[in-house]
Parts: structure tokens; sequence; C-alpha cells
């Protein structure tokens, strides 16, 4: 009788114990259970292109968080930085926000930083006998900051780790691209677009035009001035870089692009020879003259037919086409110094931000980390055409005969440090672009600006 007791007490016991086993299966973490039940809302406010580019990307996202919604508005570039100033000011702010990599250090104080680890609620399949599907809450290890330069192009860690914490990600990077009437190259016998900046200035002074009385016909660029073009201080910024041209120190603290540098037992200013370079082209003393003060806008006198070339992004190729729809329009690489070793260009791209007043600011991460993975971002940049960010998609963009231009060039596209204030920063170099036009001292000009943005600067290291 005992044994058959004992039999019957622990088939008991075990049939207990896997009940009890099951309803831990079914029921799993309440917590996770209770994060997993309620329904968010992840709102990203981004720039350019269509809400249903993102749509596989969330659809993807969505597989493995079911409760979370990505709502995506696409904000105007022009108006971003005002609304979302105040949105946040009313309380009422995005989870997730595009911002330029150039401006990341005005926002920072209002962007959350991207954790050390993420905890969230995942759906896994547990039993001891029976699997079934479960939530339990998992912490993850997120992105280490050591680890972006193996994954990203060089300029994307320098612009988004500060004081060791990444602030942002990139979707893609751009850099400035030069576009060409090809028709006009034609006639003035230029068989194929310049790569250096002799042989640019060449090609201008076979393009230009003038009337008896001094006034443009044709022009051969839209290069030298600093309000009826785009793009103005960042022309002349990336052929500071090209020249080795130091825009700040490195704590970030003071600009110093107006100094002098070492070379061999001489010094130099760098960054006076750019500018004097790039005033040329609106100077009418000079062999380079193509352009002035006058003319009217760039974009619409290169869509009457009249410029030869003009410098932009790559992301702007397809609102160029709408504007200048009778333009044969080429598309060519920045030009760079002759015989250089060490080719530059300014990196001008968007980073996906997580503003601190987000109440989802983990899963806004969460997404973001996700979206950003190469494999993933792989279809959205071939449906959207732009280059990538990521070292492990650059190989295939090249043998892209959409893309081969503007991914060639991400690998020594670079940025720097604007500061607290980035539109003192464009003003300052706008006012010192005028002012090498007017004749002004171009060592006083450069000293002026740079003493006026050294006044918006602050350690960033």
């Amino acid at each position: 009788m005992k044994s058959s007791r004992f039999v019957l007490l622990t088939i008991l016991s075990l049939t207990l114990t896997f009940s009890l086993m099951g309803l831990g299966c079914k029921g799993g973490d309440p917590e996770a259970q209770t994060k997993a039940s309620t329904k968010i809302t992840l709102n990203w406010w981004r720039i350019n292109g269509q809400t249903s580019d993102f749509a596989d990307l969330v659809k993807n996202y969505q597989q493995i968080h079911p409760n979370i919604n990505i709502k995506v508005t696409v904000v105007p570039a022009q108006q971003l930085e005002q609304k979302l100033l105040e949105a946040l000011a009313a309380g009422q702010g995005p989870d997730l926000v595009s911002l330029l990599n150039s401006h990341l250090g005005a926002w920072q104080d209002k962007m959350a930083p991207l954790p050390a680890t993420l905890t969230l609620p995942f759906r896994e399949m547990q039993g001891f006998i029976k699997k079934e599907p479960t939530w339990v809450m998992r912490s993850n290890a997120t992105l280490n900051p050591k680890a972006l330069p193996a994954l990203y192009v060089d300029t994307v860690p320098q612009d988004v780790i500060i004081n060791n914490q990444i602030y942002g990600l990139p979707l893609s990077v751009d850099s400035l691209v030069m576009y060409y009437n090809r028709d006009l190259l034609n006639v003035a016998q230029i068989a194929t677009a310049p790569t250096t900046w002799t042989e640019f200035k060449t090609a201008v002074q076979k393009i230009s035009l003038l009337d008896k009385n001094g006034k443009f016909i044709q022009h051969g660029a839209a290069l030298g001035e600093a309000d009826n073009l785009p793009y103005a201080t960042d022309i002349v910024t990336a052929l500071m870089l090209q020249n080795g041209t130091p825009m700040v120190n490195s704590q970030g603290s003071q600009a110093i692009f107006n100094q002098p540098v070492k070379s061999g037992d001489q010094q130099f200013i760098p960054g006076l020879d750019a500018l004097r370079f790039y005033a040329d082209f609106a100077n009418p003393s000079k062999e380079t003259y193509s352009w002035s003060r006058q003319t009217g806008d760039a974009w619409q006198t290169f869509a009457s037919g009249k410029v030869g070339f003009i410098f932009g992004y790559f992301r702007d190729f397809k609102n160029l086409k709408q504007i200048a729809p009778k333009v044969n329009i080429g598309l060519a690489s920045l030009p760079q110094i002759d015989d250089t070793t060490k080719p530059s260009n300014l990196a001008n791209y968007y980073l996906e931000t997580v503003p601190k007043q987000s109440n989802y600011q983990s899963e806004a991460w969460d997404f973001l980390q996700f979206v950003s993975k190469s494999n993933l971002l792989k279809d959205y940049l071939d449906k959207t055409k732009q280059p990538t960010a990521h070292r492990a998609l650059l190989k295939e963009q090249l043998k892209d005969p959409d893309l081969t231009i503007a991914a060639s060039q991400v690998l020594y596209s670079q940025n720097w440090y604007h500061g607290l204030k980035p539109e003192i920063m464009e003003g300052s170099l706008k006012a010192m672009i005028r002012q090498a036009v007017d004749g002004v001292d171009l060592e006083q000009a450069l000293k002026y600006a740079a003493s006026q943005i050294s006044q918006t600067l602050q350690n960033r290291r």
C-alpha cells in the first residue's frame, strides 16, 4: 500500500509541476506581457522622401514588436528645426527626428544618447513539453561607440560620437557633387567633366561669354558669391579642407581656419588660398570671372541653360531635373587639387536622433538601431538611390551607375564642428565671402569670421 501511495503522490507531484510550467509559458513575465500588449506610437520626423519609402523597414520591425506603431512624417528641410523647437517648447516633440550632421552640436543638449543597454519585451518559444510563445523582458547591449569605425565610413563616428556616446545614426551619407550642362561643354569642345580645379578653371574660361558692355551672356560656373548661389559656405569650406586647412582646434573650442600652418621650413595660410580661389570667380579682373552679385538665382539661371557648372549635393539631382527639364544635365565628382594624394569633400547628411523629451526613448533607439543595420538598409537605399554610410554596402553601390559618383566620395568626405549656433557660422562665412569679393584684405576677412564663429564653440570631446 505504501508503495502504491508513493507512486500516486509522485505522479500527482509531477503532473502539478508540468501544469505549473505550462501555465508559466502561457503567461510569461507579467511585466513583459503588459508592455507587449500596450500599444504605443513612435512619431518619426524625417527630411525628404516619402512615407512609403520606410514601409518595409517599419514592417520588419513590427514583426518583432507588433505593439509599436511608427508614424512617419516628412517635414521640409527648411522648416524642420523651427517646427522642432516649437514642438519641444510645447511638450509635443517627436520620438525620432532627422538633424543635419553639422547641426548636431546645436541640438545635443536636447537629444538623448544611445544607452549602454536597452530592455524591451521579446516574444520567445518556451515550455518543457510543449513549446508555446510567451513574452519575456530582455536586456541587450547596444552598439558600442568603438564598433562604429569598422561599420561606417569615417565621417559618421566623427560626427555622432560626443563624449564617448552615440547621439545619432544615419541611413545614408551625402557629399558635394558637380552638375554641368552637357550641351555647353560640347560646344566648348570639352569632352569630359573636369576632375581637377586646374581643369575646371580652363573649362570655365572656355564657357563664359560676355557682351561688349561686360555683361554675361553665358556663365562658366555659378561660383564666387555668397548669396545668389546654393551652398556657398559649403563649397568654400570644402576647398579649405582640400587645401589642408584645420577648421577648428582639437577640442572644438576655437575656429582656426585663419591661422598659418607649416610646410617644410615655410608657413602659409591654406584657408586664405582657398578663399581667394573661390572669390576670384566673382572678380571681374580675374580670368576665371564667371559670376556676379547682379546675376539672378543660380538654380534658375542654370535651368535657363546659361550656366556651365553648378555645385550641390547628390540629393539635389531629382529636384534639379524638375527645375531644369530642358537642360542636358551631367553629374560629376567634386574636383580635387592637382596631383593630390588625399582627396577630400564635405559630408552633409541627416542623422536620426532621439529627443530627451520622448516618453519612449528605449523603443525609439531600439527601432533606430534595427533600421540602421546594413542588411535591412540595402533595399531602402536601392529604392531611394542614396549613397550608403555603411562600409559593407559600398562595394556594391560602386557598381551601380546611378550611385557610382556619389558612393565613390563617401570614404573621403568629412565634416567639421559647427558649434552651438550653426546659423552664426553660416552668416559669418557668408560675410567673409562678401568681404573677399569687395576687396577687403583676405587675412582680415578670415580673422573676423573665425573670431565670430569661435564665440559659438565649446569643447566637444
